[in-house]
């Protein structure tokens, strides 16, 4: 049975050879995300040729995101074994020490004590050890142990009560895009954005890339990690400038009360929804299958409710990277997904599409909508050269899958993060509407979609391909 929703996979050292990646895609997965944080361009480099092996073989796009670290602060080198802290027992951190000396633990921010106070919290690994400032002296922070634990080398730090800022873009971000780009990735990830700036800025970096590198211009998709308080503020013109957005929940409930993440998750999906972008959940989604051949029903439950609210896609971390049960875990959320795209809990309203210049396209996606409520059809098939067709028609969540047909790989592949997409490359494009309903209804027919006598809906218009001229919508039986 055809799965909407689409699966993300952090393709780490459990699954990094070509026959796990090779079933976790017979599992349901659709695209991978590379961790930057992790790795070297040599390891990262054999994962990607990998991945576009495992694509060719099985024939199914296959979308790659390259997660860039981001402007993490970051404890600095530590003695072997870390360092083991206690609650209540009084710690000094310094911002101007690279090792530790003298039992001062070194931070990788040499302006951090400029933005702390009396009272606010620090949080290392996590959230799993937590301190509170007691006094600020030049670069020295003195804090309480809250939460004890051991302190290991390089772990990230956390300050929601912070007003810190950091530059999305990190020199260490700059490098890795260069490098991702130069090995053709399809998407990348934007961690720690707190304005539309913040996507701008990425873009002209990918451009100024793409020409130095004299690479052909070609469509690298944005996507936005919301992952702070600024973004949550901001929230509606992030999504607007970006390409799509990860609600990433691991740093959102570290720097956010942890009751508020389940319903800011709902927001960011619903205003995803109404600017016809694609919206990915990630972290923690069936986090006991690291170890467990079964997730817990709250982790089930979880992931049910993303595909309720109407998530594009469901994006596994460490279950795949490090997990004992990698191919497991993506069978079980394809299981999943699937049962709950049946039940009459995902028949729930989207909000309106709120589309700005095209209200024609708006409404025309609204139409099909309608269509597929009221007359049983089998598949809606489209054309589009740049993905914005297909993408209206996904946030209005037809009931059959739409399929897609496309010009280009770079297309096929970014719309494999789309909710309900079936991607085809069309080589040569069709010249008009009669040649791309012929041709999709064979490839209808070839791949056992629809059986004859089935109804479908064409969407279509003049030049093939472009948005801003769909014009027809066409009920026909095959």
């Amino acid at each position: 049975m055809f799965k909407h929703t689409k699966i993300g996979v952090t393709v780490g050292p459990s699954c990094a050879d070509i026959g796990t990646i090779e079933a976790m895609v017979e599992a349901g997965m659709n695209f991978a995300r590379l961790n930057f944080a992790h790795g070297t361009y040599d390891s990262h480099a054999i994962l990607i040729n990998r991945l576009r092996a495992v694509e060719k073989k099985t024939g199914e796009p296959l979308a790659i995101l390259q997660d860039l670290q981001g402007p993490r602060i970051r404890i600095g080198s530590l003695r072997s074994g870390g360092i083991t802290v206690k609650t209540n027992q009084e710690v000094f951190f310094n911002t101007a020490k690279k090792k530790f000396i003298s039992g001062e633990i070194p931070v990788d921010h040499p302006e951090l004590h400029k933005f702390l106070r009396k009272r606010q919290r620090i949080l290392v690994d996590d959230g799993r050890i937590e301190f509170v400032v007691t006094e600020v002296n030049g670069s020295k922070i003195t804090a309480k142990v809250v939460q004890e634990g051991v302190i290991h080398s390089h772990k990230g730090i956390n300050l929601p009560d912070s007003l810190i800022k950091l530059p999305a873009l990190s020199q260490k971000d700059r490098r890795d895009l260069r490098f991702g780009i130069k090995m053709g990735v399809d998407a990348i990830g934007l961690s720690f954005v707190s304005s539309a700036k913040d996507i701008k800025e990425a873009r002209l970096l990918i451009n100024e890339i793409l020409e130095a590198e004299k690479i052909p211009l070609r469509p690298i998709a944005i996507i936005a990690k919301i992952e702070t308080k600024e973004a949550i503020k901001n929230i509606r013109s992030i999504i607007i400038a970006s390409d799509g957005v990860m609600v990433a929940r691991g740093d959102l409930g570290l720097e956010l009360p942890t009751g508020e993440v389940p319903v800011i998750q709902k927001k960011i999906i619903d205003e995803a929804n109404r600017q016809a972008k694609p919206v990915i959940v990630a972290t923690q989604l069936l986090n006991s299958m690291q170890t467990s051949r079964r997730p817990t029903r709250a982790e089930a439950s979880d992931v049910a409710n993303a595909v309720i609210d109407h998530a594009d896609a469901l994006l596994l971390t460490n279950e795949t990277a490090t997990g004992v049960f990698p191919i497991l875990a993506v069978k079980t959320m394809t299981d999943i997904i699937i049962s709950t795209e049946k039940s009459v809990y995902d028949d729930i309203a989207l909000p309106p599409l709120h589309f700005r210049g095209l209200p024609i396209d708006g409404a025309i996606a609204d139409t099909v909508k309608l269509l597929s409520d009221e007359v049983t059809i089998a598949a809606v098939v489209t054309a589009t050269k740049r993905g914005l067709t297909a993408r209206l028609l996904s946030h209005v969540r037809p009931l059959p899958m739409v399929i897609v047909g496309t010009e280009n790989q770079d297309t096929s592949r970014q719309l494999s993060l789309s909710w309900g997409i079936k991607p085809v490359v069309m080589t040569p494009f069709p010249l008009n509407t009669k040649e791309l309903q012929e041709r999709l209804i064979l490839y209808i027919k070839d791949e056992k979609i629809a059986k004859k006598g089935q109804k479908i809906i064409v969407v279509a218009g003049e030049p093939i391909g472009l948005a801003e001229h769909v014009s027809t919508v066409e009920v026909r039986t095959i």
